[in-house]
Formats: C-alpha cells, structure tokens, sequence
C-alpha cells in the first residue's frame, strides 16, 4: 500500500488550537481548558500550542469508552 492509499494519509502529526476546535465543534477556550485538565496534551517544544495526533486520538478513544482523568 503506498501513502497515498493509507487512511491516514491525509491526517496530519500535530494540530493547532483552532484545528482541534473546528475538529471537535467547540470553541478555542474549550480545548485550553481540556489542555489545562490535561485531557490533551500539547508538545512542548513550541511556542504555539501544538496537540499531537495521538493525543487526540487518545482523548477521543477515552471519552468513548468513559475513561475519565
């Protein structure tokens, strides 16, 4: 399978503030707030906030299952 075939082809590593947002439907103060909470987690390395992909995907899988803090 090459990469442009893979379903994650088109996903990227890292998102901003306002991607995760818009991914989620709420708002940028929202997304600080779970930042906060530590129910997502941003890199540290940068400047501006930047959420990896696993830790949406984490917050996704524990928010469907009801896995709290």
């Amino acid at each position: 399978m090459n990469a442009s075939m893979h379903p994650l082809a088109s996903e990227k590593e890292f998102y901003s503030v306002a991607e995760v947002a818009v991914k989620f439907g709420i708002s940028e103060k929202s997304v600080y707030r779970l930042l906060d909470r530590r129910l997502l987690r941003a890199s540290p390395a940068l400047r501006k906030k930047m959420i990896p992909r696993a830790s949406v995907e984490h917050f996704i899988a524990n928010s469907l299952t009801g896995g709290g803090r």
